[in-house]
């Protein structure tokens, strides 16, 4: 009995150990050829030189949320408030 329990736990930790070699592998070789990528221009800008998919977008709500908070405190706005209804 006790010769399955040592057989199953050096299966089991060699599996683990081969499970880790493997996943450390894939991630250092992502990393190295990310790495790779972003020298591989010519004009030595780096991948973050590129501008994001959805820029417009993005700095179009930057600065819709930047004039909300510039009207904020003003109570004149009331842009949400129906001016057709009256409360007579």
């Amino acid at each position: 009995m006790k010769r399955i329990a040592d057989g199953a736990h050096k299966t089991v930790v060699t599996g683990l150990l081969g499970s880790f070699c493997y996943v450390t592998y894939n991630v250092a070789s992502q990393v190295v050829q990310g790495r790779g990528d972003s020298n591989s221009t010519g004009t030595g800008s780096s991948s973050r030189d590129v501008e994001h998919p959805q820029a417009g977008f993005i700095q179009m709500l930057r600065d819709k949320a930047a004039e909300e908070y510039k009207k904020y405190y003003k109570t004149d706005h009331r842009e949400w408030y129906d001016k057709d209804v009256s409360f007579a």
